[in-house]
């Protein structure tokens, strides 16, 4: 069905110059093309990462700009003007990633506005170079050299002008969307993703939030670029005006409107942004899109209500507010005094009841007639769940050194004075009552916190103070007391996550689908699924991760860590929400990870489970240590009792 819509859609935009002679509509399609390369590139940043950005008017005018400047001062053409253009983006976009990212949430909206305030000043003010208020004008290029007139296409060569040039930017918009499809379906994608789902995650999955969200905002300052130059030449005059503040405003509200993390919602999106002024000058037309939407809705939300009978009620609110609103223009008669207040509802609409968007309501909605992925092909033993060159610590030595940690936070102290000796091979039990820093020592290892004092040793190197995805590359794998999974992920995608390591191509590899590109990632995906199968979760691999019990997402996360191939695995409560049987099976799992060679530190209020598997535990209380040894030593230790049952230390004693 996709593949048939896809066919449709590229024989309709052949066909569309033929049979819509009007060059206003040819115009306005090509602007639509245009202006959904933007919002498809904003949709990396603001739907998959999650980061709201102001400052795309401004990149999008640096490549209009781009080209203007060749053209006005160096006659350079429309082809060189693209390559150029597309590089000068990518060069502001980075500058503006490299200190703006180091903000998040409404500190980078207003960094990104006040980009955008200064490039709109210095397109003003440097008259010597973009000629400043008054503009620059362009002509549109001529591909065919024809005579005047081409009788058996009944086409002038202004005609043919504009038609060729819409050929051109449907081919650059089809190009984008293959591109940014592979980006987005690779490492890269789900990178994007994960980030904005669970930032520390990411991190200790050895997937740098800071370093890919600067990829993310310069691929899509690439784009943004790239459009630019197929607007100067569309326009042919561009002017400081054409690229303010309004136009970010109009592509945010694209994305969110058209709806994230797709390729259609954009390109509804834009169309919605390029049309609605027209829409609202002509009362018929308004009629026509109001019906249309109307239809729509009704048939996308009954079937999301016979699909999903809980959501009935929240279904059922915007289908009859599409209605009453094709009602409302049928009872208008000029609608141009209402623009502002329809325009006005429709955000409000969209923010209250369509917070997914047109298409995301309406892809729920069809979600029914949709396919659903085959199965993956696991094998049928464990030996792809390990890998090739899977980590083995040479016996004799500490594999981790903590010495003297302390970690304070103002007058309290999480971690006071701690050491801990982690010897290869072995499953080390670290317990204590509830508050006792149990937790805090896993993020000081994983480099979350950095401690106050103190130094941790990995393999005999100094880790401190490195950033968690340093630590995670090093070899050091965790999971969470409160589970962090990418929600928004299929099974298979939180454990690909993890495999962000395995890749070696580039960027470049994905976009031009190289053989290294395909091949890595049909190997990536077969070894997810291997360690799906692993933890007993491979019937589940294309459910999200957030419709997981809890249970399940423990045994999720487990798979994810060791993704990494990491040399030591920290297992923060992995028992917690699993039911008996589910914790025998954990028990086994943990077993065959230590006899691959793994070491773990594991954090667990199960008893049963720590006495069983652990060679070595150690005790916290209020953040100091108070036993070490066998587990049946600690057991039978009065300060471990007294700990866990109340009493002082000194009563114990």
């Amino acid at each position: 069905m996709k593949r048939l819509a896809t066919l449709a859609a590229i024989a309709a935009a052949v066909l569309f110059p033929f049979l819509v002679t009007s060059p206003y509509y040819l115009h306005l399609v090509v602007v639509i093309a245009i202006f959904s390369i933007v919002t498809m590139g904003l949709d990396i940043v603001f739907g998959y990462t999650g980061e709201v950005s102001l400052g795309h008017a401004a990149l999008f005018g640096v490549g209009a700009y781009t080209a203007g400047v060749l053209a006005f001062q160096f006659g350079l053409g429309f082809w060189i003007a693209i390559p150029c253009a597309i590089v000068v983006a990518l060069a502001f976009g980075a500058l503006l990633a490299l200190p703006a990212l180091r903000v998040t949430g409404p500190y980078l909206a207003m960094v990104t506005l006040a980009f955008g305030t200064i490039v709109a000043i210095l397109i003003n003010e440097m008259t010597f170079l973009t000629n400043g208020p008054l503009g620059i004008s362009l002509s549109k290029p001529l591909f065919a050299d024809v005579r005047e007139q081409l009788p058996f296409l009944e086409m002038s060569r202004p005609r043919l002008r504009d038609v060729e040039y819409y050929y051109v930017v449907m081919a650059s918009f089809a190009l984008v969307v293959l591109v940014i499809n592979r980006l987005l379906a690779s490492r890269f994608g789900r990178a994007f993703e994960a980030l904005r789902d669970s930032p520390i995650a990411s991190d200790c999955m050895g997937v740098s939030v800071y370093r890919h969200k600067v990829l993310a905002f310069v691929l899509s300052a690439g784009f943004a670029g790239f459009a630019g130059v197929l607007f100067a030449y569309s326009e042919q005059y561009i002017a400081p005006n054409n690229f303010s503040f309004e136009l970010s405003i109009q592509f945010l509200l694209a994305v969110t409107m058209g709806g994230r993390k797709s390729r259609v919602g954009p390109v509804l999106g834009a169309a919605i942004v390029v049309y609605l002024p027209n829409l609202l000058a002509d009362i018929g037309q308004f009629r026509a899109v109001a019906g249309s939407i109307a239809a729509v809705a009704v048939l996308s939300g009954g079937w999301r209500m016979i699909k999903l009978p809980e959501e009935r009620l929240r279904t059922l609110v915007p289908v009859l507010l599409c209605l009453g609103f094709f009602v409302f223009s049928l009872l208008l008669e000029k609608i141009t005094d209402y623009k502002l207040t329809v325009f006005g509802l429709m955000i409000l609409f969209m923010v209250y009841y369509l917070p997914e968007g047109i298409w995301g309501f309406v892809r729920t909605g069809l979600a029914g007639f949709v396919s659903a992925p085959a199965p993956i092909a696991a094998r049928g033993d464990d030996a792809n769940v390990w890998s090739a060159t899977a980590p083995r610590v040479a016996e004799g030595r500490a594999l981790l050194e903590v010495k003297h940690i302390t970690m304070q936070f103002g007058g309290l102290k999480a971690l006071d004075n701690i050491d801990l000796t982690v010897m290869p091979g072995t499953i080390h039990g670290l317990i204590g009552p509830n508050g006792s820093g149990k937790s805090t020592m896993m993020n000081v290892l994983t480099g979350i916190y950095t401690p106050t004092a103190g130094a941790v040793a990995f393999e005999g190197q100094d880790i401190q103070g490195q950033t968690p995805s340093a630590i995670a590359g090093a070899g050091i794998a965790r999971t969470f007391q409160n589970v962090q999974l990418f929600g928004e992920l299929s099974l298979l995608q939180n454990i690909m996550v993890g495999l962000n390591h395995f890749y070696r191509g580039g960027v470049a590899d994905v976009a031009l689908a190289t053989p290294r590109a395909r091949r890595e990632e049909a190997a990536a995906r077969l070894r997810a699924a291997s360690l799906l199968r692993f933890v007993g979760l491979e019937a589940l691999a294309h459910e999200e991760a957030r419709n997981l019990p809890y249970g399940k997402q423990r045994l999720l996360e487990i798979a994810r860590a060791l993704a990494l191939d990491p040399k030591l695995l920290l297992l923060d409560e992995p028992a917690a929400g699993l039911t008996a049987p589910d914790i025998k099976e954990l028990i086994a799992i943990i077993h065959k990870i230590r006899d691959h060679g793994i070491t773990l530190i594991l954090i667990e209020h199960h008893m049963d489970v720590v006495m069983t598997l652990s060679d070595t535990v150690t005790v916290l209380d209020f953040g100091q240590k108070i036993a070490e040894g066998k587990p049946a030593e600690v057991q039978a230790d009065a300060k471990v009792i007294a700990a866990y049952l109340g009493g002082s230390h000194a009563e114990a004693a």
